[in-house]
């Protein structure tokens, strides 16, 4: 294990015996630091993660990012799909709390209505060592909505700045086949995540990875993906005009006075994700539901880069959660990122 950044003194502080100085925005330093590396974790800033997967996957080295940013994971889709396939590496976007455990979630609801015609049994391994099918492909589903619920949110300074900057950004959502753009917190509907959760509440739309990840493996004509941080109703109408005002400020993301929270506070915020999938009469939902999703993050992004590094054979290119791992809850368990 080596760890990479462009701070000399900051690495020093870290208690791991290789450390690599190197910087986006230098080509050679990236390369010299992912010489011999199997898999490569990036948890840089969106903005600034296309020289890190094109120095990753040069090197020989599959990519891991644990941004959830759908802006950055649709363009990196774009660019850099046939590079990663021609390189024979894994590229996986999203991978922590926002993205993979909400693709994963919603693969599993959408195999419960469509089946998957996989064996079922716990003793499967969780990594795909084949590619498979789009799910749904000969009858498509009508609806998948994935739902992040919070309570008790808190975010670092960085996801509180990409929270701005991302309300500013254009907003997609999968209709008829296509990726359509929309207005910030434009949609919200009525969920149920439990009594933990505080039982019903509204949700309303946002930029989810899952919008973009989802159309790869599954055939549904509507993707979309909610969010709430407040059990309250006028709360959460508050948030979302909010949401709605923001573009109309300019800068906001850089006039914010970024808070910086303790290990405490982040331990404090629990959430749920809640990934329903229709089709005509039959529905299913799944509820994935944890504590502090940054420390969650870590262990899913950590899991994630260690799979494909440790196996076989199995996809290559750029991939969704669900297309490299089985969605199955006792699976997920198994692998110790439950």
């Amino acid at each position: 294990f080596a760890v990479a950044g462009r701070d000399r003194r900051a690495l020093a502080e870290l208690p791991y015996a290789d450390r690599r100085v190197a910087h986006v925005d230098d080509p050679a330093t990236l390369a010299a630091a992912f010489a011999n590396a199997r898999a490569v974790l990036s948890c840089v800033p969106a903005a600034i993660s296309e020289p890190v997967l094109a120095a990753a996957l040069a090197a020989g080295a599959h990519y891991i990012d644990a941004s959830a940013d759908q802006a950055a994971i649709h363009a990196l889709y774009e660019r850099h799909e046939s590079t990663a396939r021609k390189a024979g590496k894994i590229a996986l976007l999203g991978a922590g709390v926002g993205c993979a455990l909400g693709d994963l979630a919603a693969g599993w609801a959408a195999a419960h209505i469509a089946g998957d015609g996989e064996p079922g049994g716990a003793t499967d391994d969780i990594v795909r060592a084949a590619p498979i099918d789009r799910l749904a492909a000969d009858r498509p589903l009508d609806e998948i909505a994935v739902s992040y619920v919070f309570d008790d949110l808190v975010l670092s300074p960085a996801g509180q700045r990409a929270v701005f900057a991302g309300m500013r950004a254009h907003h997609l959502a999968w209709r008829r086949d296509r990726w359509e753009r929309c207005a910030p917190a434009a949609e919200t509907r009525r969920i149920n995540a439990g009594l933990a959760m505080g039982g019903e509440r509204d949700v309303a739309s946002f930029p989810g990875g899952e919008v973009i990840s989802l159309p790869r493996h599954i055939a549904s004509r509507s993707v979309q993906t909610f969010a709430s941080t407040a059990r309250g109703k006028v709360a959460q109408t508050a948030l979302r005009l909010a949401a709605r005002a923001l573009p109309l400020v300019p800068r906001a993301a850089e006039l914010l006075a970024a808070y910086e929270p303790g290990a405490a506070e982040y331990a404090r915020t629990r959430f749920a994700i809640v990934a329903q999938a229709r089709r005509g009469f039959d529905a299913a939902q799944v509820i994935v539901r944890g504590a502090d999703p940054y420390a969650t993050s870590a262990r899913v992004a950590a899991w994630c880069a260690r799979s494909p590094a440790a196996r076989a054979a199995g996809p290559v290119g750029m991939r969704a959660a669900t297309e490299l791992f089985r969605p199955h809850p006792e699976r997920v368990a198994l692998a110790g990122i439950a």
